[in-house]
């Protein structure tokens, strides 16, 4: 979760299932469209959990979080702009 800096580190162990080997487990973790198109499943045994710290997470943002955060900027430069050519 980069906007809020929180990442959870998983540890565990990782085996390949082939979906013909255990076609219940297949139905279980995918729904009747997917059903067709999947080959394998990574079932993962895990031993332990950590919460990262923020520290080493750098912040990412999606393109409409920045328009929002620079839109007072946009619209203050636009202002400016045009007091400019007015004089």
């Amino acid at each position: 979760d980069y906007p809020r800096r929180e990442r959870l580190k998983l540890m565990g162990y990782a085996r390949v299932v082939d979906v013909k080997d255990d076609p219940e487990l297949t139905v279980q973790v995918t729904g009747p469209a997917m059903l067709k198109s999947v080959e394998r499943l990574f079932r993962v045994e895990v031993v332990s959990y950590n919460w990262n710290c923020s520290q080493y997470i750098t912040p990412r943002f999606t393109e409409e979080e920045v328009r929002e955060a620079t839109k007072p900027l946009q619209e203050r430069i636009a202002k400016l702009e045009t007091e400019l050519t007015r004089r």
